[in-house]
């Protein structure tokens, strides 16, 4: 029995899971290749146009995913046909050419350091994917004291006693018993280590383990600025500047010639005081460059997450203002070759410091 055609129905949507239209965002069909033997559906863009990535420094409302779910009505060579379906949770990630086609999220914390550098008296906003393919829990640690457990709960999985009785989270199960795999929906959060945390670690439902050093930097003579920035995952993860800042600005602007003549009984005549040559279509871009000071080798890549970024954000004054990263390269840094390492980012402001906005 060969596939013939297959109809997509995709439904793409926010708020809470479960919830979706009764239209699908899109029907797709297709036929099979002459000689092929299945049929491949590419979603990742049209999924992506759904995504409405908004950040006001308040963490506990970020929209940076939608939820998707699909059907799939696959018809056969003998007019048979069968229907699959699937959900997730979308955000607007990408993998490396070296992570192949599809690479699958089994990730319990969402970002790629494995040291945080945070001012004393920050807190940490880390993301977690729970679920599934997700963390189970993340202990934290003050040196090897355990401070807190927070637990995010695991998908069931099948388990069959075939001896005597087992506890599983305190129900007994008897013999040729089984627990029948239940789908816990993805969901990120963040969490907020105790202040005193020196070390995190994150439980995947898989029992993989990932470790994060947290280095608590006092910086006495510059001004530490927070930049939040979109990164590989499709979400926001805080990234320190600790030293040196320059701000500088860069104004645009045409010209046109007016007439300055005035007439009268007298004659005609222009005054020396007004100006024939006038400026006029300003713009005004503001940038800035920032330097992180002495950071770990792991921060290249974060670094290089951050150019790569469509969204990023300073935190200054109170306020979360879009800003677009312009350094187009760096070089990357390592403990062998570099005693220190220390990265320079350019930024600029997204937006006109003019208020053009109509």
């Amino acid at each position: 029995m060969t596939i013939k055609n297959a109809t997509l129905y995709l439904w793409v949507y926010n708020g809470a899971f479960g919830s979706r239209p009764a239209d699908p965002s899109y029907v797709l069909y297709k036929e099979v290749k002459t000689g092929a033997e299945v049929i491949t559906f590419e979603i990742a863009e049209l999924v992506k146009d759904f995504i409405e990535v908004n950040f006001t420094g308040d963490y506990t409302n970020i929209a940076e995913t939608s939820w998707v779910e699909w059907e799939m009505v696959r018809v056969y060579d003998d007019d048979s046909n069968d229907t699959i379906t699937g959900e997730y949770i979308a955000t607007n990630g990408y993998g490396y050419f070296e992570d192949g086609i599809n690479p699958i999220l089994k990730k319990g914390a969402l970002l790629d350091n494995t040291s945080i550098y945070n001012p004393s008296g920050e807190n940490i906003q880390l993301p977690i994917l729970t679920g599934d393919d997700g963390a189970y829990k993340a202990d934290y640690y003050n040196g090897n004291t355990l401070l807190r457990t927070d637990t995010f709960g695991a998908g069931l999985v099948n388990l069959t006693a075939d001896t005597i009785d087992y506890t599983a989270d305190s129900t007994n199960l008897t013999a040729d018993m089984t627990i029948v795999s239940g789908s816990t929906s993805a969901i990120i959060i963040r969490v907020i280590p105790p202040a005193t945390t020196t070390r995190i670690v994150v439980t995947r439902n898989d029992s993989v383990t990932e470790t994060i050093y947290v280095k608590e930097t006092e910086e006495c003579k510059f001004s530490p600025y927070k930049v939040s920035f979109l990164n590989k995952y499709g979400v926001v993860q805080d990234l320190w500047f600790f030293k040196r800042r320059d701000d500088s600005i860069n104004i645009s602007k045409d010209d046109y010639t007016q007439n300055t003549l005035s007439e009268s009984v007298s004659g005609v005549a222009y005054s020396l005081n007004k100006a024939s040559k006038m400026p006029t279509n300003f713009t005004a871009s503001k940038s800035l460059k920032m330097n992180t000071g002495f950071v770990s080798e792991d921060h290249n890549e974060i670094i290089q997450q951050l150019l790569l970024t469509e969204r990023a954000w300073i935190h200054e004054d109170s306020n979360v203002y879009p800003i677009i990263p312009k350094t187009s390269s760096f070089q990357y840094k390592t403990n062998l070759n570099d005693k220190v390492m220390n990265f320079t980012v350019d930024f600029e402001y997204a937006y006109n410091e003019i208020n053009n906005i109509k």
